[in-house]
């Protein structure tokens, strides 16, 4: 009986979270990695894109991406 209360409190006992995003696409560009930026965006990290008054076309991820708007932001529908 011990076997299976050992396993659950190591399952429930590992934090939650998002595995981030594994590509992103803005302005036209894709990019593979966190690390870039453009003007009016950063890509800091796979969960995290942070828009400040950014004034340009869709963007899309493959994945969970936090995003933090700063400013005024207009994203236009290509």
């Amino acid at each position: 009986m011990m076997l299976p209360t050992a396993c659950l409190c190591v399952l429930l006992g590992r934090p939650s979270y998002a595995a981030g995003a594994d590509g992103l696409t803005i302005a036209g560009q894709t990019y593979d990695e966190p690390g870039v930026s453009g003007l009016g965006w950063s890509w800091s990290d796979a969960d995290h894109l942070q828009l400040n008054d950014y004034t340009d076309e869709t963007i899309g991820a493959e994945g969970d991406l936090v995003v933090t708007l700063v400013g005024q932001n207009v994203v236009d529908e290509a």
